[in-house]
C-alpha cells in the first residue's frame, strides 16, 4: 500500500498540491513577502505559535493513527518503528524551527531595544544620536518615533538658541551674541589689522514713542536695523537694548579710513522715515573705539565706545566721536562723583542758599529762591552745573528735589517776615506721579501756608507729555501753590500752553537781560514778553539783573520783579533772617527805586 512520506510532507510544509496563496506570494518581491508575513512583531510571534501548533497537531495525528490501525505484527512492527523515527525527526525539526524563530525574534527585539537604550543614554548626556530603522514592526516604529523625537528636540533647541542670541523685534544679534563674536574677532585678529566697534544710540527716541505710539517706534527700530545692515554688509550689526545698536567691522587694515566709516554710519540716519503717513526725523549719536589702540578685549572696547558715545551726546547729538584716553579719565571722575553724590544724599550733605526776589511795583522783598549747594568734603563747593546734570542722568534728582522741598519749606517758616519761597522742580521730578503728594507732605511737616510756596518749572516739561503736565500743574495750583514758568523764551513753550494753563509768573531768561543795551532789539523782546504776560494776567520777573542800566530798562518796560547780583548774591540759609532785617532797616532798597 502506498503511504505518503509524512516526514517530507511536514518538513517541506506543502502537500501534493501547491497552495494558491503561496503561489501568488512567491511571485512577489522578497521585501513585500517579508512585510506580508513578518510585517509586525505580533505577526512574527503568531507565526511561531502557528508553526508549533501545526507540528503538535501532526504529532497527535500520527499517534492517533498508530493506535487505531489494525494490521499484522510485521506491518505493525515496521510501522511502529517507522513512526518512532518519524516522531524523533518531527521533534528535532520542531526544536530547530522554534530555536531558529526564537533567535530571529530575539535579534529583532533585544538588539534594537539595546540600541534604543544606548541612544537614550547618549541623548540624556546631550549627545546627538539616532538609531537605524531596520524593520516596519513595533520595534521599528519605536525607533522611528525616537528619531522623530530627537529631530524635534534639536529643532526646539535651535529655536531656543536663536531666541537667546537674537533680538525678537529686529532679528539682529543681541548683546550676548555680539560680545561673543567680538571676542572671537579679537582673538583672530592678525598683526596689521584692526577691529572697529561703534556704539549707536538713537536721539530722542522716546519722543517717537510718546507722540506716535510704541508700534511706530518698533517700526522705526526695524527700519534702522535694515539701514545699518544695508550700509555695513561686511560688519556685524546688533541691537543691544531699547534704542541702542552696535556695529563691529573686523579685519580693517592699519591705513583704513576710520573717519569715512563714521560718516557712513551717520548717513544711515540722514533720511526721514515714513511712519503712519507722517515723516519722522531720525538721528543718532555714535561712539567709536578701535582695537588694539583702545582695548584688546570686547568689554573694554564696548566701554570705550560707550564713553565716546557719551561725548558725542554732550557735543549736541547727531554726530560721532572717537574714543580718547581723556574720556576714560573723565568717566572715572564722573563715577567717583556719582558715588559721592549718593553718599551726600544718604548723609544729608547738601546746603540751601537763597537769592532774594524784589518787587519793582511794591519796592520791597517778596520772596527767596532756594538753590541747592553741595559742599564736597574734599573737592570743596561743587558747582550746580557739575552735579545737577549728573543727578538727573542717574535718577538721583528726585531724591535731592524732595529734600530741597522739605528743607526750603522748613526754613521759610523761621523767617521773620511771611515771604514766599520758590523751589525749582526738574523735568524728571515734575513727571513723577507722587509729586503733588510730596508737596502736600512738605507743607504739612513745616506748617508753611501753600500761598507762600512758589514752584518753578522749565519749559522742557511740556516736551514729554502735555496732558500729564497740565494735570500736575492744576493739581499743584489746586493746593494753593503758585506756579512760575522759568527761563521763558528759550524752550518749547507755545502761546497755546500759556492759554491752557494760567501761570502765576513768567521768569524772563537772563540771556535777554544781558543783551539789554541802549541800542539793540532786546528792548523789543522784553516789551513783547511783558505785554503778553499783562494781557494774560501773569506777573513777570527778570533774572540775572546785575547792572543799574538793566534795571532802568526793565522798569521802563513794565517788568514787575527782578532777581540778580544787583540786589544780592545767593546767601546761606542761616543768614536769610539777618538779610531780611537789614533790608527792612537800611535804606538799601531806596537805591533800587526810580
Amino acid at each position: 500500500m502506498h503511504r505518503p512520506d509524512f516526514s517530507k510532507l511536514l518538513l517541506s510544509g506543502k502537500g501534493d498540491r501547491a497552495d494558491p496563496i503561496e503561489a501568488r506570494t512567491a511571485q512577489r518581491p522578497v521585501a513585500e513577502r517579508s512585510a506580508l508575513h513578518f510585517g509586525t512583531l505580533s505577526a512574527r510571534i503568531a507565526t511561531i505559535l502557528a508553526v508549533m501548533f501545526g507540528l503538535l497537531v501532526c504529532t497527535l495525528v500520527l499517534l492517533f493513527t498508530a493506535g487505531v490501525l489494525r494490521i499484522d505484527a510485521e506491518v505493525i512492527g515496521g510501522t511502529v518503528a517507522e513512526f518512532g523515527l518519524l516522531l524523533i525527526v518531527i521533534g528535532i525539526a520542531e526544536l530547530v524551527m522554534v530555536l531558529g524563530l526564537g533567535v530571529a525574534l530575539a535579534r529583532t527585539i533585544t538588539r534594537p531595544l539595546a540600541d534604543l537604550v544606548r541612544a537614550t543614554r547618549n541623548l540624556a548626556r546631550g549627545r546627538k544620536t539616532r538609531v537605524s530603522v531596520q524593520s516596519g514592526d513595533e520595534v521599528g516604529q519605536l525607533a522611528q518615533s525616537f528619531n522623530t523625537m530627537v529631530d524635534a528636540i534639536e529643532a526646539r533647541e535651535q529655536r531656543i538658541s536663536h531666541a537667546a542670541l537674537h533680538d525678537a523685534l529686529t532679528g539682529l544679534p543681541n548683546r550676548k551674541y555680539f560680545v561673543e563674536q567680538l571676542d572671537q574677532a579679537l582673538q583672530r585678529r592678525r598683526a596689521g589689522r584692526r577691529v572697529l566697534v561703534a556704539y549707536i544710540d538713537l536721539d530722542d527716541f522716546k519722543m517717537v514713542n510718546d507722540t506716535l505710539g510704541h508700534a511706530a517706534g518698533d517700526r522705526l527700530l526695524c527700519d534702522v536695523a535694515a539701514r545699518l545692515q544695508g550700509e555695513m554688509p561686511d560688519g556685524l550689526i546688533a541691537r543691544l537694548s531699547g534704542d541702542e545698536f552696535a556695529a563691529m567691522i573686523p579685519g580693517l587694515p592699519d591705513d583704513a579710513d576710520l573717519a569715512a566709516i563714521g560718516i557712513r554710519l551717520q548717513s544711515c540716519f540722514a533720511q526721514d522715515i515714513l511712519l503712519d503717513g507722517r515723516k519722522a526725523a531720525t538721528s543718532a549719536s555714535i561712539g567709536i573705539a578701535v582695537a588694539p589702540e583702545d582695548g584688546t578685549d570686547g568689554l573694554t572696547l564696548l566701554k570705550n565706545a560707550d564713553l565716546a558715545l557719551y561725548r558725542a551726546k554732550e557735543q549736541g547729538k547727531a554726530g560721532h566721536h572717537f574714543f580718547e584716553t581723556a574720556l576714560d579719565e573723565l568717566a572715572q571722575h564722573r563715577r567717583q562723583l556719582e558715588t559721592d553724590l549718593r553718599a551726600a544724599i544718604r548723609d544729608g550733605g547738601f546746603d540751601l542758599h537763597f537769592q532774594p526776589l524784589y518787587s519793582l511795583t511794591e519796592e520791597r522783598l517778596t520772596a527767596f529762591e532756594a538753590l541747592v549747594r553741595w559742599p564736597h568734603p574734599t573737592l570743596g563747593l561743587v558747582a550746580p552745573n557739575d552735579f545737577i546734570p549728573l543727578a538727573e542722568e542717574t535718577g538721583l534728582m528726585t531724591q535731592i528735589g524732595e529734600w530741597v522741598m522739605r528743607e526750603a519749606c522748613r526754613q521759610a517758616m523761621a523767617w521773620p517776615e511771611p515771604l514766599s519761597v520758590a523751589v525749582n522742580l526738574s523735568s524728571k521730578q515734575f513727571l513723577t506721579p507722587a509729586l503733588p503728594a510730596m508737596v502736600v507732605q512738605a507743607l504739612a511737616m513745616s506748617g508753611l501756608p501753600p500761598q507762600r510756596l512758589e514752584v518753578e518749572i522749565t519749559e522742557g516739561v511740556f516736551a514729554a507729555n502735555v496732558d500729564k503736565t497740565l494735570e500736575t500743574l492744576h493739581a499743584l495750583q489746586g493746593l494753593g501753590v503758585r506756579i512760575t514758568l522759568d527761563d521763558f523764551g528759550t524752550g518749547y513753550t507755545s502761546l497755546g500752553h500759556l492759554r491752557l494753563f494760567p501761570f502765576n509768573k513768567l521768569k524772563i531768561d537772563q540771556s535777554f537781560v544781558h543783551d539789554l543795551a541802549p541800542t539793540g532789539n532786546a528792548h523789543a523782546v522784553i516789551r513783547a514778553i511783558v505785554t503778553l504776560a499783562d494781557a494774560l494776567g501773569i506777573e513777570t520777573l527778570a533774572e540775572g539783573v546785575e547792572e543799574t542800566a538793566q534795571l532802568d530798562v526793565l522798569r521802563q518796560e513794565g517788568c514787575q520783579q527782578i532777581q540778580g547780583y544787583l540786589l544780592s548774591r545767593p546767601i546761606a540759609g542761616e543768614d536769610v533772617a539777618t538779610f531780611i532785617r537789614e533790608q527792612r532797616a537800611r535804606a538799601h532798597v531806596i537805591r533800587l527805586r526810580a
